[in-house]
């Protein structure tokens, strides 16, 4: 009985933290279907005897049916044997005992014959017929249909076919070795073939010629599975020492290369299982049908038939229970269903009102209660997004307004050194290469522009640090022009210029560099790459700047808070899966990639 208590305790704790649809449905079930298994059980009792005679009934038919669709299948390649046997034109071309034919004598037989050959090969079932002949026939050999009969010198099972009187000869796969030296459309492991001799007409002790009708195995083997009725049987084609011929492929016993001798028994044991046993010999074929039906699996077969019936019967009388059970736990249960996910999509910061079925029930209360509670949220978090966004705002605004005013100082300063120099012409060019950049640089007070607008930017600063530098630097732009009307940030490439300058290419020995700009237009995103060939950045310092840290220290230049400006700027914009990326090799120069999306 404690086994007994342990079972209670555990079903107990099993319902107690089951959902409440489970629990519904579990009473009804128990208190609807639980007479009729036992009314069901009385019925089942009743009828094993007859469902066992049914399938036995069912084995037997089966196993007449393949027995005779194989029996005629077999005296069906015999037929075809005994027409090319008893044919008067090959008979007389093939076993008169006549010496050499000419040439023309074998082409015009073989062009004949062909017609014979491909009447069997396509309406016979046989897969392919070869003939052996004599040497001397060397016209019509052609290693196919044609094969000289000296191949044949040598084989286990040749040597008493030509010798005893017997004029033919089944052979399976495994004892036919001329299948690995032709050219079969089957496999050798997929052939079955009947050898049949001819003699010579003139000389009955002689073999003239040796025909071979090969046909398919798989096709025996579908036909035998066919004959399979229940789990674990097994069907075989075997010849007389019980080597196994052909099988259904299924099951332990197929596996086997022999079975124990069969005669008068009507059932065996293999490995420990008990098989009933059905065997016949085929007419034709030394071989013989042979069908095993574990007499386990004919119980369970015919048990398993009435506990199927018993279930129906059950699944009949509980229908109208059971929808009645399921429906009432569905709209239950549905309800707090609803409001189980609405509060996951709550906490996912989706907010959504739930239906009001109008039953006014404590389940509907409930759902009232929930979407006066998402309202509010609602409201909450609008309002805390509408204050982040001016927060935001705030920030893009103090970004952009730190924009390192070095350059202007520097130009200020050309400006005068070339007037006091009392060159109208240097100071034309700074000046108007300064208001184009300032020009570009305002936008109109607006953040974003196009990117060919930034490249005009950076063409004008360059115009002017050329002025400053007139030999020593080189700029080259590679941008494809279905770019130049992507949006970015503005003013996100100069200061990478002016630092890749001031930096990388004047801390050189010789002051002069070259800096390429390139674009690429990837899957999701598109890159600018400002290449420089200057001194480089210290490894410590390429690590900080991929960090996306702050600088520790504002340098005299304002360089590097100015690029930790550029990728602060970018991901204000657009998230933090864009930025700027550094590569660097001391001595070699720097590559910095900025990652935008495509807009």
């Amino acid at each position: 009985m404690r086994w007994l208590k342990r079972f209670f305790h555990f079903l107990q704790n099993r319902i107690r933290y089951s959902h409440f649809f489970t629990k519904v449905l579990t009473l009804f079930l128990v208190a609807a279907f639980l007479p009729l298994f036992v009314c069901s059980f009385l019925l089942v009792t009743d009828t094993i005897r007859v469902s066992g005679e049914n399938t036995a009934a069912s084995i037997r038919n089966n196993f007449q049916q393949t027995y005779g669709v194989l029996n005629d299948r077999f005296s069906q390649v015999k037929k075809c044997a005994d027409l090319l046997l008893n044919d008067p034109g090959i008979n007389q071309f093939l076993r008169s005992g006549r010496a050499e034919a000419s040439f023309y004598e074998q082409r015009t037989f073989k062009t004949d014959m062909d017609n014979t050959i491909y009447f069997i090969e396509s309406a016979q079932d046989i897969k392919q017929l070869r003939i052996y002949v004599d040497p001397t026939y060397f016209y019509i050999l052609d290693s196919y249909h044609y094969c000289s009969i000296n191949l044949l010198t040598g084989q286990n099972w040749y040597t008493p076919l030509d010798q005893d009187r017997g004029r033919s000869l089944w052979l399976s796969s495994k004892e036919n070795d001329l299948l690995d030296q032709a050219r079969n459309v089957l496999s050798s492991q997929d052939t079955l073939s009947y050898m049949v001799k001819g003699v010579d007409l003139t000389n009955l002790r002689r073999t003239a010629v040796v025909y071979q009708l090969d046909f398919s195995r798989s096709a025996v083997e579908e036909q035998l599975r066919a004959c399979l009725v229940l789990d674990g049987s097994c069907a075989l084609v075997v010849d007389g020492d019980g080597q196994i011929i052909a099988s259904s492929a299924l099951g332990n016993v197929c596996a086997l290369d022999a079975l124990p001798d069969l005669d008068g028994q009507d059932s065996i044991q293999i490995d420990g299982v008990l098989y009933h046993v059905s065997s016949a010999d085929f007419d034709v074929a030394p071989w013989r049908l042979v069908t095993l039906v574990p007499d386990k699996s004919l119980f369970s077969y015919s048990d398993l038939d009435q506990v199927l019936l018993f279930i129906l019967l059950a699944f009949i009388a509980g229908t109208v229970i059971f929808s009645s059970a399921f429906r009432f736990s569905w709209r239950v249960t549905q309800k707090i269903r609803s409001v189980v996910e609405g509060m996951e999509a709550v906490r996912h910061g989706e907010f959504r009102n739930l239906p009001v079925t109008g039953t006014h029930d404590e389940i509907d209360e409930l759902i009232d209660h929930y979407n006066y509670m998402v309202d509010e949220l609602e409201l909450l978090v609008e309002a805390k997004y509408l204050s982040g966004v001016e927060l935001k705002a705030a920030q893009l605004r103090a970004l952009q307004a730190q924009i390192n005013p070095h350059f202007l100082y520097n130009t200020l300063e050309m400006i005068n050194s070339y007037a006091f120099l009392e060159d109208p012409q240097k100071v034309e060019q700074l000046v108007s290469a300064l208001s184009r950049f300032y020009k570009l640089s305002l936008n109109h007070g607006k953040d974003v522009y196009q990117l060919w607008q930034e490249l005009k930017l950076v063409e004008a600063y360059f115009e002017i640090q050329k002025i400053r530098y007139p030999e020593n630097l080189t700029l080259k732009i590679d941008v494809p022009s279905s770019m130049l009307q992507y949006t970015v940030p503005n003013i996100i490439l100069q200061p990478l210029i002016e630092n890749s300058i001031s930096h990388g290419i004047m801390s050189r020995e010789d002051k002069r560099g070259n800096i390429v700009i390139l674009g690429q237009i990837l899957e999701s995103t598109i890159q600018l790459r400002v290449i420089d060939d200057g001194v480089g950045i210290p490894p410590e310092v390429v690590e900080q700047l991929n960090s996306g840290k702050p600088p520790e220290r504002v340098e005299s230049s304002g360089s590097r808070y100015g690029i930790y400006n550029i990728n602060e700027r970018i991901q204000n914009y657009y998230g933090r899966a864009y930025h700027l990326h550094f590569e660097s090799t001391p001595g070699k120069g720097t590559c910095v990639t900025i990652t935008l999306p495509p807009l």
